[in-house]
């Protein structure tokens, strides 16, 4: 007789480097732990090859699944997802998706698992995953629908609220990503679901830096996206560099970003002071090299990675009321300072400037080891939510 088997839909394109790999791999790492040898992974966004180097270099026991039945799901979403960047983020012809085509997971695979885990909202019409009912845990990644009018960005793919809402009301074990996503699901809908708090991957290195004081030096870690190109062009003025270079402090910009932000703004950064370090090898080098973390982001959801690792590592974390949401401030009293939104460049540079010469606390590792040990223990119930 054999145990429970789990399967994993997603989303993702095996390639990127970003936040969303890093709750994947999040993800993924608990169902083996929970699920040794029994963890199966259904690829909507990368051929199976890419799937499997991605799993290898990741060092997870899982198996990618690969016939008529995944190629036609990988096919049909690359289709409508590919389609639906272009029509609605390009062109503005459309303001949302929808799914002139479902591959509704076969029922005998639905028969065959004990869990199935669903990275983002999407996947669950797509592949009619109302049909699995208690077994289909969903991951909701970020609140998709129309977010785009609610929260003043750029448009970018987004469900229908009906759809949305018909997820979060369905008999599938909903969860979000933040306390402040679930509370916006509970307006939103009426629906509260459970919270799973993001552990960076690295944590047990990023805590024992939280033990190390930093260089009195602040940075910004950013990947490719609209969002940082609009934070780049923040950091990047004339007020913010002044303040900065005026009292002595040096800062430094680091990630994807820097390969596709305009060349303009790596060279308003670099002539005002700051080290343009491009990708890093490694996060825990880019974390030794500071004391202070800029994190100014805008209106938005979903969980914000580089917050975490930042406050993990014991680093002073300065951003906005969406960068820290109240489990944060929670877990690490003393070591998050806010700037009200709109943000004025001079304030942030003097706030900055304050987190550097004046850190809020000694080294003192104790509140990442408290947050890391709770959100794995949360993460672990995952089957029994």
């Amino acid at each position: 007789m054999t145990g429970p088997r789990v399967l994993y839909i997603s989303p993702l394109d095996m390639v990127a480097s970003n936040g969303m790999a890093q709750l994947q791999h999040q993800l993924l790492s608990c169902l083996c732990s929970l699920y040794p040898d029994s963890v199966d992974l259904l690829s909507l966004s990368a051929p199976p090859a890419t799937a499997r180097e991605w799993l290898r270099r990741a060092g997870l026991p899982v198996t990618v699944l690969d016939g008529f039945y995944p190629r036609l799901a990988w096919l049909n979403n690359m289709l409508w997802y590919g389609g639906g960047v272009i029509l609605c983020n390009k062109l503005r012809w459309i303001d949302r998706f929808y799914f002139p085509l479902r591959t509704a997971l076969p029922r005998a695979w639905i028969d065959r698992y004990d869990l199935i885990v669903s990275y983002y909202a999407w996947a669950h019409g797509l592949l009619r995953l109302d049909r699995a009912g208690r077994k289909v845990v969903m991951d909701l990644g970020d609140v998709m629908a129309d977010r785009h009018e609610r929260i003043g960005t750029r448009r970018w793919v987004s469900l229908a609220a009906d759809d949305e809402r018909r997820i979060l009301q369905s008999d599938a074990r909903c969860v979000a990503v933040s306390d402040e996503d679930a509370a916006e699901f509970e307006r939103l809908y009426g629906v509260r679901p459970s919270v799973l708090s993001f552990v960076p991957p690295d944590s047990a290195q990023l805590i024992q830096l939280a033990s190390q004081e930093g260089p009195p030096r602040a940075g910004f870690l950013g990947a490719p996206g609209f969002g940082n190109e609009e934070i780049m062009r923040l950091l990047a003025q004339p007020a913010f560099l002044r303040g900065l270079s005026g009292a002595g402090v040096q800062f430094l910009v680091a990630g994807g970003i820097c390969g596709t932000v305009e060349p303009s703004v790596l060279r308003a950064l670099e002539q005002g002071g700051a080290r343009v370090l491009g990708r890093v090898p490694s996060t825990l080098d880019y974390y030794r090299q500071i004391s202070a973390v800029v994190n100014p982001i805008g209106p938005s959801t979903g969980v914000k990675i580089k917050s975490v690792e930042a406050l993990v590592a014991g680093r002073t974390l300065i951003t906005t009321r969406w960068g820290a949401d109240p489990a944060l401030h929670a877990a690490f009293p003393g070591q998050i300072a806010c700037i009200d939104w709109p943000i004025d460049a001079g304030s942030l540079a003097q706030l900055v400037v304050a987190a550097v010469r004046n850190p809020s606390q000694a080294p003192d590792s104790s509140a990442a080891k408290a947050y890391v040990d709770g959100a794995t223990r949360n993460l672990c119930e995952l089957h029994a939510l």
